[in-house]
């Protein structure tokens, strides 16, 4: 299964260095190269369309309007912060030369890379920042590949009727993690998401209320 990488920047030759990039250090990857939209509502649509295996931005996205001619309303960080809101722990990265900037407005500092990772020559980082893309797209489709097997037990135990409550809401939590990935298609059926230990209990009580009333 090959990566399906994005990356969005202001300028062309940002775009050419990435492309240059990956074709020295990850020459099997062949990322796609886009402009931002110029509000995040239409940028994360065309994300939605293309469904990539993660993302990288630049920080600033409105600075050098050479190859555009509109204005863009928001950053790199405000881009990626909206995007994992929808789709929980989905790899992104934010690339800048102004990483103090990025730091001080992100909720997670850990999603923040100096662009001279972008160097092929460049022998300061320990892991290649090609490989920490791959590593944490392998991790979040391990991710995804458990809740989807861990789901497909718990939902047969659920229509043999041995499903607890834990084990139901587990279910509904699985299945709340996979609606929120691109790939989405196994989601759990509405009316599933009834936990049936509820209508159990529920029953219960209505006979209990019937036995009261017979009782009186």
């Amino acid at each position: 299964m090959g990566y399906k990488i994005l990356f969005i920047d202001e300028e062309s030759t940002q775009h050419d260095r990435f492309l240059d990039y990956f074709e020295h250090v990850c020459p099997e990857i062949k990322p796609t190269c886009l402009f931002p939209e110029a509000n995040v509502d239409e940028m994360v649509d065309i994300i939605r369309d293309l469904q990539p295996d993660a993302i990288v931005t630049d920080f600033r996205l409105n600075e050098i309007r050479v190859d555009i001619d509109y204005n863009v309303n928001y950053d790199g960080v405000e881009l990626i912060s909206y995007l994992r809101r929808l789709y929980h722990n989905f790899p992104c990265f934010v690339i800048t030369s102004f990483d103090d900037d990025a730091v001080n407005v992100s909720d997670d500092v850990n999603l923040v890379y100096i662009k001279d990772l972008l160097k092929p020559d460049n022998d300061k980082a320990k892991v290649p920042f090609a490989q920490r893309i791959v590593s944490q797209i392998d991790k979040y489709r391990a991710r995804i590949d458990a809740a989807r097997s861990e789901l497909s037990v718990l939902i047969d135990k659920r229509n043999s009727g041995k499903a607890g409550v834990h084990e139901e809401d587990r279910i509904i939590k699985l299945d709340s993690f996979l609606e929120r990935t691109f790939d989405a298609y196994d989601a759990v059926p509405s009316e599933m998401k009834k936990l049936s230990n509820l209508d159990k209990l529920n029953e219960l009580i209505g006979k209990a209320d019937e036995i009261l009333k017979k009782l009186e």
